[in-house]
């Protein structure tokens, strides 16, 4: 039974036979003469029996009562309610610090580490390629009658190049170079390059050195005490390469060494003489 059906037991136990209640055409002052005889001046309370709050808080009213003197329409006494209420919010506040604290705490382990100057980013070298440019012959002309030639190495991410000599299709630069080797071996490329003022460098040709065999030599040798002049290998010149003529790895006073003259490749005509040198690194 529900609250307000609890009261109206109560102020309305003893009404009157000649007390009519009002009915839902009755006019206003039939109804505030009800009303105010019901709760102001208590005319059909029932005394004899204790008065029950509507929504009682747990301990000031009877329990007794059957239906609702101590329940809400829930069913959970109020103060239980609350208290429930309560234990499941501070429960659930409770579990939301403690995830908020967990991830807090694990949050470091999600960020990137701060790599160090020495490992941010670095590759792996087996070694260092000093390269002498030594020549070019028989350039491709890309201004009115000559070329203004610069010569562009390229090793993985990193490039190196010459000073540029102008007015000439056969510079001599004799000029030394120094790339670092990764550990994972690329080919060694050469550019040719013509100079411009106020436009685009013109191209004048390209070609690709295998390097791993000189790097293999150098390798082996690192360990040997022998200076003596001896060769390592030689790679024959073919169709299937750039070479223009035979290169001989060797060991020229304690250094492994590699001459190589290279046919420019994707343009008209040129050769490229340089000369290499590896260096490896201690592991």
């Amino acid at each position: 039974m529900g609250g307000n059906n609890e009261a109206n037991m109560k102020y309305e136990a003893s009404i009157p036979d000649y007390i009519r209640k009002p009915r839902p055409d009755s006019s206003t002052e039939e109804r505030s003469d009800f009303i105010r005889r019901k709760y102001e001046m208590q005319q059909f309370f029932n005394s004899d029996e204790q008065m029950f709050c509507p929504f009682p808080p747990q301990g000031l009213c009877s329990p007794s009562s059957q239906g609702g003197s101590s329940s809400n329409q829930s069913g959970l006494p109020i103060e239980k309610k609350h208290y429930e209420k309560q234990t499941t919010t501070h429960r659930l506040h409770g579990l939301g610090l403690a995830f908020r604290n967990s991830w807090r705490r694990k949050e470091p382990e999600h960020k990137p580490v701060k790599k160090s100057s020495s490992s941010a980013g670095m590759i792996e070298f087996v070694g260092l390629i000093k390269v002498n440019v030594v020549k070019g012959t028989n350039l491709a002309v890309r201004d009115v009658m000559t070329s203004d030639p610069y010569v562009l190495l390229a090793l993985g991410q990193q490039s190196v190049k010459t000073r540029v000599i102008k007015n000439n299709l056969n510079p001599v630069w004799n000029e030394r170079l120094m790339l670092s080797i990764p550990e994972q071996i690329p080919p060694l490329r050469v550019f040719v390059y013509d100079k411009d003022t106020f436009s685009t460098d013109d191209f004048m040709g390209e070609a690709e050195i295998d390097i791993q065999p000189l790097v293999s030599a150098a390798i082996a040798h690192e360990n040997s005490t022998l200076n003596e002049p001896m060769e390592f290998g030689k790679l024959v010149a073919s169709k299937e390469n750039t070479l223009v003529k035979d290169s001989i790895i060797s060991l020229t006073d304690g250094k492994v060494m590699q001459d190589v003259s290279l046919k420019l490749q994707n343009v008209e005509r040129g050769v490229l003489e340089i000369e290499l040198e590896c260096v490896p690194l201690s592991q």
